[in-house]
């Protein structure tokens, strides 16, 4: 291994993204609708930056179904996210431009990324921020 310390950043990287996997949310049955476009399922992993140290960039991953029999057009999806998480943002605008439609029955993956501040936090409370994400749709 030429260089041990991104092997380790990189396992490290590698154990998050499987237990966010493990412990990703899904939409509660309570919540779900008959028709209109639904979250069935939100996960998101957190890597360091490559380009600066104290950066935590974070990749979400929502599915959205369509359950009605027409198509709807998706302009924008923005995740939601608590105000700790917030006041670490490197950029405040982290909603997703999508402009796609979303045929009726059918269900659309989309992914996209933000950055935040992490500097002065070590591994640990870079995992334990408050990152649970619910995900509002234009």
């Amino acid at each position: 291994m030429k260089n041990p310390k991104r092997s380790i950043i990189l396992i490290f990287l590698l154990m998050i993204l499987a237990l966010s996997g493990c412990i990703s949310s899904s939409v509660k049955t309570d919540e779900i609708v008959e028709d209109g476009l639904n979250i069935n399922s939100i996960s998101f992993g957190l890597g360091e930056s490559e380009e600066d140290a104290g950066i935590t960039v974070v990749t979400y991953n929502f599915n959205l179904r369509n359950r009605t029999n027409k198509s709807i057009i998706l302009k924008t999806v923005e995740p939601i996210i608590s105000k700790e998480i917030q006041e670490r943002l490197i950029d405040r605008n982290i909603k997703l431009d999508i402009n796609e439609k979303i045929d009726g029955d059918t269900s659309e993956a989309l992914t996209g990324t933000f950055k935040l501040d992490t500097k002065g936090l070590d591994k640990e409370g870079i995992i334990n921020t408050d990152c649970n994400m619910k995900c509002d749709t234009y």
